[in-house]
């Protein structure tokens, strides 16, 4: 079965920008950024490794769609899985699947609004 099958949320190309809160298993210069999206998960391009069930807080800003200043959504997230695009620019040298572990209602609401949009 392809991934796209097994997905509960279908996911939308965007390219978003992804703040990530410090700590202990986020190195200090992670500078990530989606490449799809969707309300329960996002493939990120990464300028540094991260390890599988990693947990991140993050704070995603979009921007485009039908909005007209952009608008923040913080989510936290588990790291599926980490692979390496050799033929990447280094700023986006690794391939991250997150898996949104808890969004609040009205940042779920805000995403999915904003994902219909696109």
């Amino acid at each position: 079965m392809a991934d796209d099958e097994k997905r509960e949320y279908h996911r939308f190309l965007a390219l978003l920008e992804v703040r990530v809160l410090p700590g202990d298993q986020v190195p200090a210069d992670l500078k990530l950024v989606t490449i799809d999206i969707g309300t329960g998960g996002a493939r990120c391009a990464s300028n540094r490794p991260l390890e599988a069930d990693a947990l991140l807080k993050l704070t995603l800003t979009l921007i485009g769609g039908d909005l007209r200043q952009p608008a923040s959504v913080d989510v936290e997230a588990k790291v599926l899985r980490c692979t390496v695009r050799a033929q990447a620019i280094e700023s986006r040298r690794y391939e991250i699947a997150l898996e949104f572990t808890h969004v609040e209602a009205e940042d779920r609401k805000r995403l999915q609004g904003y994902l219909n949009n696109l």
